[in-house]
């Protein structure tokens, strides 16, 4: 028998939650305070773009500390001339030609902390590259800086943000690391041929194991550009070592993208691909204790996160964003699991004694308890901000139709305002799918007859209901992609719903379908007949031989009565 636990107890042993190392309670304890603190930075943006102007200033003190460079005031005016012009090129790119999301001071400080980090690696391989030559004299200095990872930068903008930015930020990083050798187009040419090769070998690529292949793709590149150049200069006396950094270049690469990723996307809670993957496995604490509370909740789930998924490739957005809010957008209702119909398997009905009112705050309640769920287990913004915007600020209706039956008219009416949720309403693409899945996959278990006509009438009708109330005015949505959603929703519903042949030899219709099934197989087999409703008339049990059959006989054929009614299995 399993053991038994309380209401309320944790799933997790208590021997096993104590035995965590100090160390892991020291990091999450200062992340969480990272994270606190960013969060009073947001809501000051001048904070952010404070911090990434000490970033501009220190990427503009590591090139003026390039021996490469003369010294003097007016290189340093260059430098900053040179930086203004390329960051002010890149802010001025993602605020015309890059999505809205992408302007947050947030996402302009990131980009900037990655320029410097590859700003940061080049100078200190180049401070350290002199110290390696005098341990390996016959390795020349030009092979020498054939090993430093200038493709690190490029990789990391492909996964933290998009490959357009990531290809323009390649170019500014090339040419601002070129400014750090004397060698300055031999090794803007290099670097950028390097950050290339990462950004396509990245292209579609949604699991960590990929960045090695990428690794190994740019050091390919290193190879190939460093047999080019080394024809075109006629310089080919140490070709062989020079292949080889070029080689140890890529590995650089992957080792370095592996350690450092993870910590821009926790430090910066940036939802990668490569985190929404891992957001999608059913393992995860959370749809494991969904699962186990309120499976019927992580049925929805799972096929809202289908059509959603669905709908979002149909229109051209994030695929595995509306999957994975999907699968998270109601794991609020873990906390009062059987106040939701689609939980209330055997039990009673927990709002027969509550007023509609506080029904409706039971009902609403469950977006703040998922808000403070999805934080506590560390999910990134974008997915923690799918969970009130697939609401928005919709009415419950059933509630609220069943406040004004039982409304006193004495008392006025019953203001609409007290069943609608908070909102807001959807800010994004991915959220207003979110919104439109979840209501159509709710919708459809109301259809006692699912043919692809019924469904199209459902899709369109909770479309138009939500549209006309107002909850995608916030999204860019357009009438062409609503038409795209609606036609990917019926797809995947008469998927879902599809149907079956009937199985030979079985009827699963119902109680009485079973007795009249039973009867007819114990009659086809010559074994004693019987009715459920009146006794055997007499001379009813003879068998093919106009004989009565004997007591044993009886006893061998005969059907308990608790039994036939779920015969057969």
């Amino acid at each position: 028998m399993a053991p038994s636990r309380t209401a309320g107890s944790s799933l997790i042993p208590s021997g096993e939650s104590s035995a965590k190392p100090p160390l892991v309670g020291l990091a999450r304890s200062l992340s969480s305070w990272f994270h606190r603190a960013t969060g009073r930075l947001e809501r000051h943006p001048v904070a952010f773009h404070s911090l990434s102007g000490v970033a501009v200033l220190a990427i503009i003190l590591l090139l003026a500390s390039s021996q490469a460079l003369p010294a003097g005031s007016l290189p340093i005016l260059g430098i900053c001339l040179l930086v203004s012009f390329l960051l002010g090129s890149l802010c001025l790119y993602i605020w015309t030609l890059q999505p809205e999301s992408m302007r947050r001071p947030k996402n302009l400080f990131l980009l900037a902390s990655v320029i410097l980090l590859a700003v940061a690696i080049t100078r200190y391989f180049l401070f350290f590259i002199p110290s390696v030559n005098q341990a390996l004299p016959n390795v020349p200095l030009s092979a020498l800086e054939y090993s430093i990872p200038v493709g690190l930068g490029g990789l990391l903008l492909t996964v933290l943000f998009n490959s357009r930015l990531a290809f323009a930020g390649a170019l500014a990083i090339s040419i601002l690391t070129s400014l750090l050798t004397s060698a300055g187009l031999r090794f803007f040419l290099f670097s950028f041929v390097g950050s290339l090769t990462a950004i396509f070998a990245l292209v579609g690529r949604k699991d960590r194991a990929t960045l090695l292949g990428a690794g190994v793709m740019v050091g390919l590149a290193n190879l190939y550009f460093i047999l080019v150049w080394s024809l075109l200069s006629g310089a080919t006396e140490s070709l062989g070592l020079q292949l080889l950094c070029g080689a140890v270049n890529g590995l650089f690469v992957a080792i370095l993208s592996l350690g450092l990723l993870p910590v821009f996307e926790y430090l910066f809670e940036v939802a990668t691909d490569f985190r929404l993957v891992e957001l999608c496995n059913l393992n995860h604490p959370l749809l494991k204790e969904m699962i186990l509370k309120a499976p019927g909740t992580y049925h929805h789930s799972v096929v809202v996160g289908t059509l959603a998924e669905a709908a979002a490739q149909a229109i051209g957005v994030n695929p595995l964003l509306c999957r994975v809010g999907a699968y998270y957008h109601d794991i609020g209702k873990m906390t009062k699991p059987l106040y939701f119909v689609e939980n209330q398997a055997n039990a009673r009905d927990r709002h027969g004694k509550l007023r509609p009112s506080l029904s409706s705050l039971v009902i609403v309640s469950h977006v703040k308890a998922g808000i403070e769920l999805a934080r506590a287990h560390g999910l990134p913004p974008a997915v923690v901000e799918m969970i009130p915007q697939h609401h928005g600020t919709r009415l419950v209706t059933f509630f609220y139709d069943k406040a004004k039956k039982v409304q006193d008219p004495d008392l006025g009416e019953v203001e609409e305002e007290n069943f609608r949720y908070p909102g807001p309403k959807p800010q994004t693409k991915e959220s207003a799918i979110l919104m439109l899945a979840d209501a159509v996959e709710a919708s459809s278990r109301t259809l006692t007859e699912r043919t692809p006509g019924r469904f199209q009438g459902l899709v369109a009708k909770i479309v138009t209901a939500i549209f006309s109330d107002g909850q995608l005015n916030e999204c860019d949505l357009t009438f062409r992609e609503l038409r795209l959603i609606e036609e990917s929703f019926i797809r995947v519903l008469c998927g879902v719903y599809h149907p079956r042949v009937d199985y030979p030899g079985f009827v699963f219709e119902g109680p009485a379908a079973r007795r009249e099934f039973n009867q007819r197989e114990l009659s086809r087999a010559g074994i004693l007949k019987f009715t459920l409703e009146r006794p055997p008339a007499r001379g009813e049990g003879d068998d093919d031989r106009g004989q009565k059959p004997t007591k044993e006989d009886q006893d061998r054929h005969h059907l308990p009565k608790k039994g036939r009614g779920d015969h057969p299995r």
